[in-house]
């Protein structure tokens, strides 16, 4: 006979409870999600260009502050050195690609081009140490490749289809999580009429 710990069942209840009655910011998250998901769909080449201008912003201020963390004590010279190196490169590519927004978008065309390409490679290496999947690793490898050449190959169509992508990814997330709000909902109306 199997006995149940009352303070555990009232431990796991008042947990349910308190993510049962945030269902509402689950619900809100789902409709931006879908939200976001279909103007990247309607707008790609808008999304585009709002993405790439981020990742101008994040480049100049991640520059910034890889430079002011060179400055650090206690590092040794060759970290200081990679510091002030990749933090000028990331405030001359940020900069750069503020300056033109067809700069910004070939900047992100090449980050994900290269992305993909450091992924295959990795996935590939990975399937030549691993016993277990080491088809489907080889093939998301060689997938991963490709994807990365043709986004260097061809960036502005390669950009919109992945925005298509993205935009049809938030909207499937984005159902999901409406989905989760009214679970949520209905757990906690549960546990707490309980």
């Amino acid at each position: 006979m199997t006995t149940v710990d009352p303070g555990a069942m009232d431990l796991e209840e008042s947990g349910l409870a308190a993510i049962g009655r945030h269902w509402g910011l689950v619900l809100a998250l789902g409709i931006i999600s879908i939200l976001i998901g279909i103007m990247a769909m309607v707008w790609p080449g808008a999304t585009i260009l709002v993405i790439a201008m981020l990742i101008a912003i994040y480049l100049i201020v991640s520059g910034i502050f890889q430079v002011v963390r060179g400055f650090s004590r206690g590092l040794s010279g060759g970290v200081r050195a990679l510091l002030f190196i990749s933090g000028g490169l990331s405030l001359i590519l940020g900069l750069f690609a503020i300056s033109g927004i067809w700069q910004a978008v070939e900047i992100l065309a090449i980050f994900i081009g290269v992305a993909f390409l450091f992924r295959g490679f990795g996935m590939l290496f990975e399937a030549s140490e691993s016993a277990i999947g080491k088809g489907w690793s080889i093939f998301g490898g060689i997938v991963m490749l490709i994807g990365g050449f043709v986004v260097l190959a061809w960036p502005g169509k390669s950009l919109l289809v992945l925005a298509w992508v993205t935009g049809i990814w938030l909207i499937i997330g984005g159902i999901f999580e409406l989905i989760a709000a009214f679970q949520l909902r209905s757990l906690h109306k549960e546990v707490t009429a309980a």
